[in-house]
C-alpha cells in the first residue's frame, strides 16, 4: 500500500515552489474529512482485493493532524500482511509539517520512522529503525522547506491544479528513508476514465515519477486520476511495483469541504 504515499503517497515540495508559483490560496479539506480507498493487487491479469486505506483529518486548533491507516484484508494476510500507520502534524496555513511518524508492517518489512522538522532552520531530526525502541537517531541539514509522505498529499490537493495547462511539470522533493530526492509530477490532458463504482467520469490525469529501489524500477510512473472539482480527490491511482501492479480506487468520502458530484457506490 506504499504506492498511495508516493503521491507524494508519498512528496516534498521545494521552498521555491511553495513560496512562489505554486503557493496555497485555499486549503482543500476541513476537520473530520475522511476518504477511504480499496486497494487491489494485479496477479496474472486478475485484480485481487487486497486491503483498505483510510485518510482522516483532525483539527487540533493550532495545527492539522493527518492520519492514514492501511490494512490488508484478512483473506489477503497470508499472502502479504499489511498494517501501516502514518500521522503528520502540519501548520494550518502552509501545510508544512513539524512532526511525522510511520509505523509499518508490510510482509517481512517492518519499519518505525519519526521525523521532527524545523522548517525555519531547514533541519530534520529522524529516528529510524525496526521499532521505536531500537530506532537510531539521525540529523540532516537541508536547503528547503519540506513535506513528508502524508502532508504532501494534502498539499497537492490544495494546489490550484485545475488552472494549470496540460504538460505542466510541477517539481517536488521527497525526504524518504533518510534520503532526499528531487522529482516531478506532471499534469496530462483531462480525460474520460472508467472507474469502478462510478462508471465513466471526467478526470484530471497526473503522473508521478517513482523512486527506484525496493518497490519501483527506474523509469516507473504512477498514474493518478483526480476529481475535477475543488476537493481534488484522487479517484483512482495505479502503479507498477516490483512484482506486479497495484491499484487504489475511491470507496467512500465524508465531510468534504466542497460539494462532490461524483457518484460513489459500494465496491
Amino acid at each position: 500500500m506504499r504506492l498511495i504515499f508516493s503521491l507524494v503517497f508519498f512528496l516534498s515540495v521545494s521552498a521555491d515552489v511553495y513560496s512562489q508559483e505554486y503557493a496555497l490560496d485555499d486549503i482543500a479539506f476541513v476537520d473530520t474529512e475522511e476518504i477511504v480507498y480499496h486497494v487491489y493487487y494485479n496477479w496474472k491479469l486478475v485484480w485481487i482485493p487486497a486491503g483498505e486505506v483510510i485518510f482522516k483529518v483532525t483539527d487540533r486548533e493550532d495545527h492539522y493532524e493527518l492520519n492514514v491507516t492501511g490494512l490488508s484484508f484478512p483473506s489477503y494476510d497470508s499472502f502479504f500482511k499489511v498494517r501501516d500507520y502514518y500521522v503528520s502534524r502540519v501548520d494550518k496555513q502552509s501545510l508544512l509539517p513539524f512532526n511525522f511518524r510511520r509505523d509499518i508492517l508490510e510482509g517481512n518489512y517492518v519499519r518505525y520512522d519519526s521525523l521532527a522538522i524545523d522548517q525555519q532552520q531547514y533541519r530534520v531530526q529522524e529516528y529510524f529503525g525496526k521499532s521505536k525502541n531500537t530506532a537510531e537517531e539521525f540529523s540532516f541539514d537541508l536547503n528547503n522547506t519540506v513535506l513528508d509522505m502524508v502532508s504532501a498529499i494534502y498539499y497537492l490537493r490544495s494546489l490550484p491544479v485545475m488552472d494549470y495547462p496540460p504538460d505542466t511539470s510541477i517539481p517536488f522533493r521527497i525526504f524518504f528513508d533518510k534520503e532526499y530526492f528531487e522529482l516531478s509530477i506532471n499534469k496530462k490532458p483531462s480525460t474520460i476514465r472508467k472507474i469502478k463504482g462510478m462508471g465513466k467520469v471526467k478526470v484530471m490525469h497526473m503522473q508521478v515519477d517513482l523512486i527506484d529501489g525496493y518497490v519501483f524500477k527506474e523509469g516507473d510512473v504512477m498514474d493518478i486520476w483526480i476529481s475535477e472539482d475543488h476537493n481534488h480527490i484522487p479517484l483512482m491511482i495505479e502503479s507498477p511495483i516490483s512484482f506486479g501492479s497495484v491499484k487504489a480506487v475511491l470507496k467512500s468520502v465524508k465531510n468534504l469541504k466542497h460539494p462532490f458530484d461524483y457518484p460513489v457506490t459500494k465496491l
